[in-house]
């Protein structure tokens, strides 16, 4: 399904989204991709302050992306929660191929690399894994990556420089008119009273 498709065929439904806790990856500013790399002592406590914060929010079920960061992050949140998991190999982080374990930069997000996912098709498989998540009764709870987190960002909100901090949950709602006609989604912290104000997405302008 390409993104023009995706974004006519996604449902006006809301969603929570989480990324992974922290890895010593991110800690050393290394591209992970679609290498499995476990949270750190860090990344395991963002997840378990993460807990609180859903808990009582209305997320339905989990659908997390298969990589380990992810899935482990899912678990520990889950621990409150008591939904359903799901893990859903759309949601994995973009594959940089030969470029994984290598020291981050920034352009990579964007770029064509050889060996690596092409952006285009990242952007459609994204797009058609949340349809797939929105067209069952929700609102489900993805967790997935700052990459990932990047893509619908940028296609629901028109916020291209938008990041989000680990372990910090994130509700989007839908427009109320067409999306095309100057109606966005809306993405805003669960809780802003108790989420970091580090380089994270808070509201749309």
């Amino acid at each position: 399904m390409d993104v023009l498709t995706a974004l006519q065929a996604l449902p006006k439904a809301p969603f929570f989204f989480l990324r992974h806790g922290e890895t010593d990856w991110n800690r050393d500013r290394l591209a992970q991709g679609q290498t499995g790399i476990p949270l750190n002592q860090a990344g395991q406590d963002q997840a378990d302050q993460a807990r609180p914060v859903l808990d009582g929010h209305g997320a339905v079920r989990i659908i997390t992306s298969p990589l380990k960061r992810a899935s482990e992050t899912a678990e520990i949140v889950n621990r409150t929660l008591n939904l359903t998991i799901n893990r859903h190999s759309g949601l994995m982080e973009r594959s940089f191929g030969p470029f994984e374990g290598k020291p981050w930069v920034s352009g990579f997000v964007d770029s064509e690399l050889e060996g690596a996912e092409p952006h285009p098709q990242f952007m459609e498989r994204i797009l058609t894994t949340l349809v797939e998540a929105l067209e069952r009764p929700g609102p489900p709870l993805l967790v997935s990556h700052g990459g990932v987190f990047k893509i619908i960002v940028e296609l629901l909100c028109t916020l291209p420089d938008a990041r989000a901090a680990n372990a910090v949950p994130f509700r989007f709602d839908p427009p109320a008119g067409p999306i095309g006609d100057g109606a966005r989604w809306r993405v805003s912290p669960v809780d802003p009273v108790r989420s970091p104000d580090t380089n994270s997405c808070w509201t749309t302008p």
